[in-house]
């Protein structure tokens, strides 16, 4: 997005003074202005990135020298990542009570948590490519997820 201030300013309805001081992080970005961006530039990056911002942590783009061919990466990332959840999470129940959790048994639970952080990550590595390489609305595919939970009874 090649925009001046200036121009930036007008089209989101705040100052050029103020988009300058969350250009420069002595004001934080606010949540419905993130929206507004990820809405008109279907930006999942930006997304991902105001996510990291807000908690502290999260899944950022990689830039790394390995990062080269970024999306076979991915792609194979996410594959050993989603088999390696399947394998973990088979060897643990996780409707114990904690406090009667044998030391063994508590590893295996910490080793899926683990597995499962790490195919949360590429995971939405590989959301991120297809909406951005494909054109997929980004908020368009949380929003029917969202319905669906609703629909399943399992948000209001």
């Amino acid at each position: 997005m090649d925009k001046t201030q200036e121009q930036l300013s007008s089209e989101v309805l705040q100052s050029r003074e103020s988009l300058s001081k969350q250009e420069n992080g002595n004001r934080s970005v606010q949540p419905g202005l993130t929206r507004q961006f990820i809405d008109k530039y279907n930006d999942p990056w930006l997304a991902l990135e105001a996510a990291n911002e807000y908690i502290g942590w999260g899944v950022t783009k990689l830039d790394g020298p390995k990062a080269d061919n970024l999306s076979s990466i991915v792609q194979s990332e996410v594959e050993e990542a989603l088999h390696g959840v399947l394998d973990s999470i088979a060897r643990v129940e996780i409707n114990k009570v904690p406090n009667f959790v044998h030391s063994m048994d508590l590893q295996d639970i910490r080793i899926s948590a683990s597995e499962i952080v790490e195919a949360v990550y590429w995971s939405l590595m590989y959301l991120a490519i297809v909406c951005e390489t494909y054109n997929m609305g980004w908020l368009e595919l949380w929003e029917e997820h969202y319905s669906k939970l609703k629909s399943n009874g399992y948000v209001l």
